[in-house]
């Protein structure tokens, strides 16, 4: 007999315990997943005189250079992703809320999408500071490393506003897809996985292992657009058009895959992690009159 598992709506909630379990949860979180993400980001910068030849070798040098402070440059300003995190999740449960009459896959894909456009309009300066942070300091050149508030008058100096928006629409792309084909995934995943475990299987499971398979779908997909937002945001430059074609011509087809092991190695346990907890803390969340319907 397959197990169904159902998903705790946007009603049947208690905001105030949602959103400050949830403050709990993005801090802890990001605090795990952090130095994933600087590694991957200096892959996916560096050109053809690569400083790291891969994923661990970037790991051992950043390690060896910088010791354990510098997988966490950035960290600091990357904590404001809680409110932005709060917005996304937000949007997400509100939208996908007002799509009822949908399963769950088109429910996922369309208010996933939804949320990622509308976070990314106060994500984006966050990312562009914390990126420039994270590539500080690496090789021998760590003697220049320069604070939040100084990178931040940089940017404003050289290029405005518009510095702190530098690779936007491609964010607002990327994000959406990755969003999209994240929470699509989980829906079909979670039913698909439902439909195959044996009666009586922890929900909880079920629920994680769809995400670090939502998780491995949206980082192959995703990562070629990744490289040249990250690109555009860390060293400014042409347009997404441009950055695209000259990546291809200079550093080949095999550029576009920059990264993605330590994106997959990123994303996938941290999928696991993050639906696990966020389940959690809906569970933790429920309505006093809403226990009853999801023991």
């Amino acid at each position: 007999m397959p197990e169904e598992v159902k998903q705790i709506e946007w009603q049947h909630i208690d905001k105030l315990k949602y959103y400050t379990y949830g403050s709990v949860f993005f801090v802890g979180v990001n605090t795990i997943l952090y130095p994933a993400d600087v590694i991957k980001t200096r892959l996916q910068v560096q050109r053809t005189n690569a400083l790291y030849k891969g994923t661990l070798d970037a790991v051992f040098k950043t390690f060896r250079s910088e010791g354990l402070i510098g997988f966490y440059k950035g960290f600091l300003v990357s904590q404001m992703s809680v409110l932005t995190g709060h917005f996304y999740v937000t949007s997400y449960e509100v939208s996908r809320s007002q799509m009822s009459f949908f399963g769950d896959g088109t429910r996922g894909f369309v208010a996933g999408g939804v949320a990622a456009l509308m976070e990314q309009f106060l994500a984006n300066p966050i990312e562009v500071i914390s990126q420039k942070l994270m590539i500080q300091g690496q090789g021998e050149n760590n003697t220049k490393l320069k604070g939040a508030l100084h990178i931040s008058a940089d940017v404003f100096k050289d290029y405005g506003v518009g510095g702190f928006y530098r690779g936007f629409v491609l964010s607002l792309m990327t994000g959406a897809l990755w969003s999209a084909v994240w929470w699509g995934s989980y829906g079909v995943y979670i039913d698909i996985i439902g439909d195959y475990a044996p009666h009586g299987t922890s929900h909880l499971l079920i629920q994680s292992v769809a995400g670090g398979l939502s998780g491995l779908n949206a980082a192959v997909i995703g990562n070629p657009f990744d490289i040249v937002k990250t690109r555009l945001q860390v060293e400014g430059g042409k347009s997404t058009t441009k950055s695209f074609q000259e990546l291809l011509k200079k550093e080949g087809p095999k550029s576009l895959t920059k990264g993605m092991l330590a994106s997959i190695l990123s994303w996938v346990p941290s999928s696991v992690i993050m639906i696990a907890a966020y389940e959690t803390v809906k569970k933790l969340s429920l309505k006093e009159k809403s226990i009853d319907l999801f023991i």
